[in-house]
């Protein structure tokens, strides 16, 4: 099997380190970002994953075979800890759903959906598109998780997981089953350049423009 993740890591290594070690999120973890800094990327991060999951049944569609239902199996159908803990998080802060749906589209976010979207085309470069968000959120909820803020370390929980880890290594399994090409490999860095637009655009409360 291919290594790869170990590849791109290595090559987008400060690219990475940019994106999991973001102001945002040393910022979750010493207890000082902004509350309405918070708010704004959980609502953003809602539109953000109603969008992506789109992209997933597209390119699952694409590609169904034995080996995609496995992958889907384990990556998404068991009880979504992450989803409990992100409807808690929302209720706390007094978002609501229709909140959501009227708020716009930050650019980033908006740019990052449509690049999901197209990625969806085929499996392999949607899993390329997808890696950046379910690997680095792992790494970035083991730095956040013991934050001096309680709602910090309770979205953290999650994403530090064993239940969360197992996700990220069937996505690592899966990247690392694909033949890599430079076609592909573009959209893993533009995915990891995305997440950490979304980290500042969040950090920032960036303008929302798009519907």
């Amino acid at each position: 099997m291919n290594d790869n993740f170990s590849y791109l890591k290595a090559k987008y290594g400060e690219l990475w380190k940019s994106y999991i070690q973001h102001e945002f999120v040393l910022r979750m973890k010493e207890g000082s970002l902004p509350r309405d800094s918070f708010r704004y990327y959980l609502i953003q991060d809602s539109k953000y994953v109603a969008e992506m999951l789109k992209a997933l049944t597209a390119a699952a569609a694409n590609a169904m075979d034995d080996k995609v239902s496995s992958f889907l199996t384990r990556v998404l159908i068991s009880k979504d800890k992450g989803r409990e803990v992100h409807n808690n998080l929302l209720a706390k802060l007094g978002i609501e759903e229709n909140e959501i749906k009227r708020t716009r589209y930050s650019l980033v976010n908006f740019a990052y959906t449509r690049h999901l979207l197209l990625s969806s085309k085929s499996w392999d470069s949607f899993i390329f598109a997808w890696t950046p968000c379910m690997v680095g959120y792992h790494e970035v909820g083991k730095i956040v998780k013991d934050s001096e803020d309680e709602l910090y370390r309770e979205w953290a929980s999650f994403y530090a997981s064993d239940e969360y880890r197992e996700r990220s290594d069937a996505i690592l399994k899966e990247l690392n089953s694909i033949t890599m090409t430079e076609y592909l490999e573009s959209f893993f860095e533009n995915s990891v350049r995305l997440e950490i637009l979304f980290w500042e655009s969040s950090l920032r409360q960036s303008e929302l423009l798009f519907r």
